[in-house]
């Protein structure tokens, strides 16, 4: 590593883990009064991501208001910032003994009786939407997850974020260190694997429609579904307060085969895709909209695929 490179890595982790570390002994309502001072300074100075996230509104069919499309992405860098301070607070504030106290489940009888079976292997599939790290700890309180997870480029950084995001039940995975028989040795222990949805999956994803808008979306939850007929669920933390969530489990989720694999995938991606967006259509304030989802691979889509 490139000495200056690795000496600013280790200012960042230093100056990352320590502001972390006053503001989860802090109480919370500094904590969060800190936190829409930082949203503030993000929104002015990350330029960029505030450039994406107003252009995918607009583009999005959401709004047509440039102003309307500017609220909204300011009010999506606040409930990001609000994610990372209470996600920090939680790990000392939320508990096995309390955890009912900050979430209410929303969940079918069905998927609660899956949950419940210590020998079924779950599929959770979910989205930047909320505070998908309170999706991962609570949803191991039910049942132990891991989680595929992107590490930060900075990796002092993400050893420490790993350290501090994991427990007994809650395991992580890089996506660039997983392999399918991990995957499936996973679900085999009779344990919840989840996997975000949500993002630019390249040329090596499924073309689905978002927002009317065609986007690269991964394979592997289809793909899993389809090898171990594990269930599949939806799962997404709606913020309704500090530390107070709505943890909601969708499913288990239909779907007919057909016999044709790579029909069955984009369909299983697709109706994934389209709950999302209905869940995204009704809180766009809690999606986090500055990612570029909508990024296009370098090559001809194959014409099969270009209708939702």
């Amino acid at each position: 590593m490139n000495p200056l490179r690795r000496l600013y890595y280790l200012l960042e982790y230093a100056a990352a883990t320590s502001l972390l570390g006053i503001l989860a002994a802090a109480p919370l309502r500094l904590t969060l009064a800190v936190g829409e001072v930082i949203a503030r300074i993000a929104f002015l100075l990350m330029f960029k991501r505030r450039g994406y996230a107003i252009d995918n509104l607009l583009r999005s069919g959401l709004t047509d208001s440039p102003a309307e499309a500017r609220r909204i992405a300011f009010a999506s860098f606040r409930t990001f910032v609000a994610m990372v301070a209470e996600a920090n607070a939680a790990r000392r504030r939320i508990t096995d003994r309390n955890w009912r106290e900050h979430v209410t489940l929303k969940i079918s009888p069905e998927a609660e009786k899956i949950l419940a079976d210590p020998k079924q292997g779950v599929l959770v599939a979910s989205a930047h939407f909320g505070n998908w790290e309170v999706v991962g700890r609570a949803a191991s309180m039910l049942k132990p997850l891991t989680a595929i997870y992107r590490p930060f480029n900075n990796p002092y950084l993400d050893r420490a974020a790993h350290a501090g995001r994991t427990g007994d039940r809650l395991r992580l995975i890089s996506k660039f260190d997983a392999n399918p028989m991990r995957f499936v040795q996973t679900l085999a222990r009779g344990e919840v694997l989840g996997i975000m949805i949500d993002q630019y999956a390249g040329p090596d994803g499924v073309p689905v429609q978002f927002f009317g808008r065609q986007a690269w979306t991964t394979k592997t939850v289809a793909l899993l579904h389809l090898t171990t007929r594990c269930p599949l669920l939806l799962v997404f933390a709606l913020r309704t307060g500090p530390l107070q969530y709505e943890l909601h489990v969708l499913g288990p989720l239909q779907h007919e085969r057909t016999g044709d694999r790579e029909k069955d995938v984009f369909s299983i991606t697709q109706n994934l895709t389209r709950e999302i967006e209905k869940i995204v259509r009704a809180h766009p304030e809690q999606y986090m909209w500055g990612h570029r989802r909508w990024k296009q691979p370098k090559h001809e889509v194959p014409p099969n695929t270009k209708q939702a």
